[in-house]
């Protein structure tokens, strides 16, 4: 019993002998990365039989230990086996531990990757997919899954594919990383342009495996850069100045056209405020204006006159804005400008020739008439009298008869040339037209110095006029009236002073007569006249004529004109510049007016009744219609009554008609238009001509007035003036028509100068309508 107990003993002690040598030398306590290396454990040896005789006296253990080798060896062996089960079991246990963490790690790429909005994967050399975010799984319309091993072909066109392939080819050929931009073709049908960095992927001894790449949608960002771009390039390019300033003032940067207009360079501008552009023409009241505009309407455009560095003073049309961030503060003020010179030079020479004869320079009637008008305003107030005084040459017609018109004008220069001489600076000499002339005498005290100025006059005409060694003798009939005596208004005067100059002529030419307050009988004739035509209108008695517009170079008939004719049995036929001008002055020209409009769209429907095709017929309306409220509905009600279409007709307005009311007049012609009828400008040239109304004004035809007609072909100055009609109208996109042509060589100027269409006694004067039934069959 007791050796069994020694053996039991002896086995206890040799376990754990081996269990202990076996870990320390499987998995060493405290050892680490940075652990030392193991070392022997420190564990007592079993001594053999000979030292134990020498020891002290050992337990019975020992004797059993000594006396059985065998089975300690055994024992030992057992505890190493279970030593390295024990190791084997804490290494598995350390490698689930360690897969458990790699998963998480790919769990974390996983998702690093899903959260990134560009696409990103990985290729293997055959360029198949093999890693891929949820980025461009969204691009390719699949589940991931469905995505890993296939290729660019299974999910692009060929072409595209193709082109990636290729691109993959040569960045797996290289070793640095490439940047491409390529279209994307999304699963939905749309494009996308990307921005790709693929970069080879190789082993540690330089095999490649595959590529990485990485793209970011940049078609946003591309779009904003081509936008960039197209704004630098018109930034640059502009033939408008262009200047960007802080919200205090402050130049911040300018366009190559702002140097060019202003003269300064960007580096002499850049730091300060466009005060130094400011010419001194402007008050501080108009620049508060501005800025007060601006805060209430977010915009400010207008003319502006500043100063170029080298002086000069200058017109600009300028428009000014402000810019604000996304949070709505004002970063800037944006400022273009337009350097408007020639626009003002072109209106002050338009405006010269429509107020200034041609020939003479003179004022014309126009101008005339508005410096009548101030005179009389002035004499009212100052209590003084104002002299008009009306000549007519003499036998004038006879030295162009023979000597032809260049003589003639050469003959009216000199005349315009010797008035000017003899009258005061502050008198005003007008030429009316042909041979007439008017002088305007401000500022009179009494009747006298009226009358002696009308013998001056006489009197300077009466040495012959010189030329190519020919004396041409001239005379004049003069006529002198004085306000406020013989009339108030600009037409009574000039009325009166005409009157009195054909007393002149009557009473043998070359003299001077003053108008009589006495002489009546005119008035009566002209309010016998009145009744007349308010009969005539009542009884729907007037008639319309018409007269044909047609194209120059085929001769086609392109259009009517409607003329109002009035034979009345007691006055015989009275021409239309008589009526007319009656029916303006005592208001019958609105009735008249609709008279005709009516007869005409009732005409237009007759004639096509009969099978006829007729052209666009023009109507005349005056300012005085065109400025009536109830203008358009009446137009509707006459052309409904009448059954007939509104492209049928056209409507032809003056422009002097509506510079009388501009803004109410071209409401009403953009009325006109909207009803889808034609439009004409009629005697143009002769009026303002402002260029400012004209282009707002919506009309189809511009019709040169035939006082510019007659002097073709020879007068330079009226062949400037046409021509100058034809390329505004070109420009413009609007038609030319040319009244008053008279001759074939009038015919051959217009086309020499590219006008599409003309009227005049050539084609056809005015004549009833059945005079036209031929025509428009054969049309």
């Amino acid at each position: 019993m007791q050796t069994c107990s020694h053996l039991r003993t002896f086995r206890s002690r040799a376990w754990r002998h081996g269990l202990a040598v076996g870990f320390c030398t499987l998995f060493p306590l405290g050892a680490g990365a940075d652990s030392p290396a193991p070392t022997a454990p420190a564990v007592e040896p079993i001594r053999p039989a000979a030292a134990a005789s020498q020891a002290p006296s050992a337990p019975p253990e020992a004797e059993d230990t000594a006396a059985s080798p065998p089975l300690m060896a055994t024992a030992t062996l057992v505890a190493l086996l279970a030593s390295l089960s024990l190791g084997l079991l804490i290494a598995v246990r350390r490698r689930g531990h360690a897969l458990k963490h790699a998963e998480e790690q790919r769990a974390l790429l996983t998702t690093l990757l899903d959260a990134s909005p560009d696409m990103i994967f990985f290729k293997d050399t055959e360029s198949r997919f093999r890693l891929i975010n949820r980025a461009a799984a969204d691009v390719m319309g699949r589940p991931i899954e469905q995505i890993l091993g296939k290729d660019d072909h299974d999910f692009f066109p060929p072409e595209e594919a193709d082109g990636f392939r290729r691109a993959d080819a040569l960045v797996m050929s290289r070793v640095d990383t490439q940047q491409v931009e390529e279209d994307v073709l999304h699963a939905d049908g749309r494009h996308e342009r990307y921005d790709t960095l693929k970069a080879p992927v190789r082993t540690a001894d330089g095999r490649v495996i595959g590529l990485l790449g990485v793209a970011r949608r940049i078609t946003a960002e591309r779009r904003n850069r081509d936008r960039l771009k197209l704004a630098t390039q018109f930034f640059d390019h502009a033939v408008e100045g262009i200047m960007v300033t802080r919200p205090d003032g402050t130049i911040e940067v300018v366009n190559p056209a702002f140097t060019q207009i202003t003269g300064y360079r960007a580096d002499e501008v850049i730091g300060k405020t466009p005060r130094l552009l400011q010419s001194g023409r402007h008050s501080q009241a108009f620049y508060q204006r501005m800025w007060d505009t601006l805060d209430r309407h977010g915009r400010w455009q207008g003319e502006v006159w500043n100063r170029r560095k080298s002086g000069e003073v200058y017109p600009e049309w300028l428009d000014i804005s402000p810019v604000f961030g996304d949070d709505g503060e004002l970063l800037h003020y944006l400022g273009i400008f337009t350097d408007i010179s020639s626009i003002k030079a072109s209106e002050a020479q338009m405006a010269h020739m429509a107020q200034h004869d041609a020939l003479t320079g003179l004022p014309n009637r126009n101008l005339l008439n508005d410096r009548i008008g101030t005179a009389l305003r002035r004499a009212q107030r100052d209590k003084r009298m104002v002299a008009v005084i009306f000549l007519d040459l003499d036998h004038f017609k006879d030295i162009n008869d023979s000597y032809g018109h260049a003589v003639g004008d050469v003959v009216l220069k000199q005349v315009a040339h010797r008035l000017l001489e003899c009258v005061r600076d502050e008198d005003t000499v007008a030429r009316l037209g042909g041979d007439e002339f008017v002088v305007l005498m401000e500022d009179i005290d009494a009747p006298e110095r009226a009358e002696n100025a009308a013998q001056r006059i006489l009197a300077c005409l009466v040495p012959p006029v010189a030329h190519n060694d020919q004396e041409f003798f001239i005379g004049c009939s003069v006529g002198l009236s004085l306000y406020p005596e013989d009339g108030d208004s600009t037409e009574a005067l000039i009325r009166n002073a005409d009157t009195a100059m054909y007393q002149a002529k009557q009473q043998g030419r070359n003299n001077a007569q003053r108008y009589h307050a006495r002489q009546t009988e005119q008035t009566r004739n002209r309010v016998r006249l009145e009744n007349a035509l308010r009969r005539a209108v009542d009884k729907d008695e007037l008639e319309v004529w018409y007269q044909p517009q047609v194209d120059l170079a085929s001769g086609t008939l392109v259009g009517l004109e409607a003329l109002c004719r009035w034979n009345d049995p007691e006055h015989g036929a009275v021409p239309p510049s008589t009526f007319i001008a009656l029916a303006e002055r005592n208001g019958l020209i609105v009735p008249l007016g609709a008279l005709v409009l009516r007869k005409v769209c009732e005409q237009i429907v007759a004639w096509r009744a009969e099978g006829l095709t007729p052209p666009r017929v023009a109507v005349n309306v005056s300012g005085r219609q065109l400025r009536r409220l109830d203008f358009l509905g009446s137009l509707c009600s006459i052309i409904e009554g009448a059954s007939c279409r509104p492209e049928w007709l056209e409507i032809e307005v003056t422009e002097s008609d509506i510079l009388k009311d501009a803004e109410p007049s071209i409401a009403t012609l953009h009325g006109i238009r909207e009803l889808g009828i034609s439009l004409s400008l009629d005697d143009f040239g002769t009026g303002f001509s402002s260029l400012s109304y004209l282009k707002r004004l919506p009309i189809n035809t511009l019709k040169i007035d035939r006082s510019f007609i007659d002097g073709l072909p020879g007068d330079g100055n009226d062949r400037a003036i046409v021509q100058a009609v034809l390329a505004m109208g070109r420009s413009l996109g609007i038609q030319v028509l040319a009244e008053g042509v008279e001759n074939p060589a009038q015919v051959a100027a217009l086309r020499l100068m590219g006008c599409a269409s003309a009227q005049g006694y050539h084609f056809g004067r005015p004549a009833p309508a059945e005079t036209h039934t031929e025509r428009l069959t054969a049309g």
